[in-house]
C-alpha cells in the first residue's frame, strides 16, 4: 500500500470513529425515566376501574423510575358524604397497591374532601377540607420536596378555599415562604422539576372560551406571578400541570410548561376537547427533559 493509500483510509476510518462517538451521544441514555398522570377521577362507574387498571399496566411496561400524579385522583370529595368520599380513597389505594413503582401525589381540587355545603359536611369535621387528603396519603403537608438522581421535585398544592366554601387557584403565603427557604437550599445550579394541579401558566380558557373572555380564578393560579417570583433565579426546567383536561406546552422565561391531557379525558366518556385518555412518559438527561404523551388505548364501551 502506497503513502498516499494509507492517508486514505486513515482518514476512512478516523471518520467512522469520529461518527460514532457523535452518534452515541444522539442516542446518550436518560439518567432516569418518570410518568406524569393526572386527572385520575376513580370511581366505581363508567369503568374507571378498568381504565385506571391499564393505565398502570402501561406504566408497568415502561418501568420508570417513579409515577407521579397531578391531582384529582378521586371523583370526587368536594360534594360528597362522607361514606363516598372514603370509599373512593379507599378504591385508589387499594389500585395503587398493587403498584410496584414509587408515586409521589399531588393534591388536586377533587382531593378535597366536604367544602362544598352540599357535602352536608361540617368544617368541624375532623377530616374536612385537606385532612382526609394528609391522612390517606400518610402526609404531614399537602406540599413537600424530594431529590432524584441530581434532580430536585417539588410538589405545590394550589388549592385555596374562598369563605363561601368555594375552591380557586392558590398558592398561600406559608407555602410560598416554604418554597423559597427550599429553593434557597438547593441552589441555583441543581435543575428542578414542579408539579401543580391548578396550572401557573395555560392559553387553554382562552382557546375554549375566546381570547378576550376572562379567566376564572378556579382555571389558574391566581397569584402565580408572586410563585415565578420565588422560582425565577433558580434552575427550574419544567413545570408539569393538571386540572384543564387538555395538553399544552408553554415556553416562558426559560422554563417549560406542560399541561397534561387526564388519564380520564372527558371524565371517562372519551376524548375532552382532542385530547384521548393518557399521561406523560418523560426522559430525564443531566440538564434537560423530553416528553412523549402516551395514550394508552382504553375507550368508551359502556357509560353508566
Amino acid at each position: 500500500m502506497n503513502k498516499s493509500a494509507r492517508v486514505f483510509w486513515t482518514i476512512v476510518i478516523l471518520g467512522i470513529v469520529v461518527f460514532g462517538s457523535y452518534s452515541c451521544q444522539k442516542e446518550a441514555q436518560p439518567l432516569f425515566t418518570f410518568v406524569f398522570m393526572t386527572d385520575l377521577h376513580v370511581q366505581p362507574e363508567r369503568q374507571a376501574v378498568e381504565g385506571l387498571t391499564k393505565a398502570f399496566a402501561r406504566i408497568d411496561k415502561i418501568n420508570p423510575d417513579m409515577v407521579l400524579t397531578g391531582g384529582d385522583l378521586i371523583m370526587d370529595a368536594l360534594g360528597q358524604s362522607y361514606e363516598r368520599s372514603d370509599s373512593l380513597y379507599r378504591l385508589y389505594k387499594q389500585i395503587t397497591s398493587e403498584v410496584d413503582i414509587p408515586i409521589y401525589n399531588t393534591i388536586g381540587n377533587h382531593e378535597v374532601f366536604g367544602l362544598y355545603e352540599k357535602s352536608g359536611v361540617s368544617p368541624n369535621h375532623p377530616e374536612y377540607g385537606r385532612q382526609m387528603y394528609l391522612n390517606r396519603m400518610g402526609l404531614d403537608k399537602s406540599y413537600y420536596s424530594f431529590d432524584h438522581k441530581g434532580w430536585h421535585f417539588v410538589i405545590l398544592d394550589a388549592i385555596g378555599f374562598t369563605e363561601d366554601r368555594r375552591y380557586y387557584g392558590h398558592i398561600d403565603s406559608t407555602q410560598l415562604a416554604w418554597l423559597a427557604k427550599d429553593l434557597a437550599a438547593v441552589g441555583q445550579e441543581t435543575p428542578i422539576i414542579m408539579s401543580t394541579h391548578i396550572p401557573l401558566v395555560s392559553v387553554y380558557p382562552q382557546l375554549v372560551n375566546g381570547s378576550q373572555t376572562p379567566v376564572g380564578k378556579g382555571y389558574i393560579v391566581t397569584n402565580s406571578n408572586e410563585v415565578m417570583e420565588v422560582i425565577e433565579s433558580y434552575n427550574v426546567k419544567l413545570v408539569l400541570q393538571g386540572h384543564l383536561h387538555h395538553l399544552e406546552e408553554i415556553y416562558a422565561r426559560d422554563i417549560h410548561f406542560v399541561t397534561a391531557g387526564a388519564v380520564s379525558a372527558r371524565w371517562w366518556l372519551g376524548p375532552y376537547h382532542g385530547s384521548e385518555e393518557g399521561f406523560l412518559m418523560l426522559k430525564v438527561y443531566e440538564d434537560s427533559v423530553q416528553w412523549e404523551y402516551i395514550d394508552y388505548g382504553w375507550e368508551v364501551l359502556e357509560n353508566d
